[in-house]
This record gives C-alpha cells, sequence and structure tokens, in this order.
C-alpha cells in the first residue's frame, strides 16, 4: 500500500471514529468517558490533517520542480546530542552589562532630579506644600493584604 492509499484510508478512519464519538458525547453531554474520547479523535484527525498539509506541499513543489522537503520528524525523535546550551548561544553577558549601564544611567537621572528638586524648593517659602502632605499621609496607609485565590477543585455531589 502507498502513502496516498495509506492516508486516504486513515482519514476515512479516524473521521468514521470522531463521528462516532461526537454521536456518543452528544447523547450524553455529561459523560466524561464520551468527552475524553472524542478529544482523542479529534487528535487524531488533526494529525492526518497536518499529514495531508505534508503531502500538499510536497506535491506543490514537485510541479514547480523545486527542491523537495524532507518530510520533519516528529520533536520527541530529535536528537538533541549538539544542541548548544542558551548560555553559549545568547550574548548572556553582554545583556547583563548592558542592564547594569541601564540602572546606572536611571540612578543618576533621578539623582539629578532630586537635585533640581531641591534647588527649587531652597528657593521657595519653608510652608509644606498641600501634595507633598498627600504624599506623605499616603505612605503612612497600611497595605490591604492579598486576597488569597480561590480554590478550584470541583466539588464532589
Amino acid at each position: 500500500m502507498n502513502d496516498e492509499e495509506n492516508t486516504a484510508q486513515r482519514l476515512q478512519e479516524t473521521a468514521a471514529k470522531c463521528l462516532t464519538s461526537l454521536e456518543a458525547w452528544n447523547s450524553n453531554l455529561k459523560d466524561i468517558d464520551a468527552r475524553e474520547a472524542l478529544l482523542e479523535a479529534v487528535h487524531e484527525l488533526r494529525k492526518v490533517t497536518s499529514r495531508l498539509e505534508i503531502d500538499i506541499a510536497m506535491n506543490d513543489r514537485q510541479v514547480v520542480n523545486a527542491k523537495p522537503i524532507p518530510i520533519p520528524e516528529h520533536k520527541s525523535k530529535i536528537e538533541r546530542k549538539n544542541q548548544k546550551p542558551l548560555s553559549e548561544i545568547l550574548p548572556v553577558a553582554e545583556l547583563k552589562e548592558a542592564g547594569q549601564k541601564r540602572k546606572i544611567a536611571i540612578a543618576e537621572a533621578k539623582a539629578s532630579r532630586e537635585n533640581n528638586n531641591q534647588n527649587d524648593d531652597e528657593g521657595k517659602a519653608s510652608q509644606p506644600n498641600q501634595d507633598d502632605q498627600k504624599s506623605q499621609n499616603a505612605e503612612k496607609k497600611p497595605r490591604r493584604p492579598r486576597r488569597k485565590k480561590a480554590d478550584d477543585t470541583p466539588k464532589e455531589d
């Protein structure tokens, strides 16, 4: 049996299984086993349609006389022997250094703003500003504790 017949047979079988699983689930929507069977059938149908898409793409490339694409292997079958760790691929040291430089620049900008604010305040009267009093009062308020997450476990009847 060639690949085309195999794919056609797989499509017919999975479509039939999907339809019967759908009918079983529709007859009793609360049945967990029927739901799981339907989800499994849909997953198998997706695998067959993915294979069909690959076959279509390969056929299109053959029609145009382009270089054929190799059929991709499943990710579980790919060997990871020669894969480098991310620390070797990504410029980690440069990223850290750039982050430190950015932090320094932010701190310097903040310090210069504070110096400018202090120089401006020295020229003003010594009476406290209402905005300053509001910000001080806001800092004194205690924070509310975080809410606990709701328990999402299903309740048994």
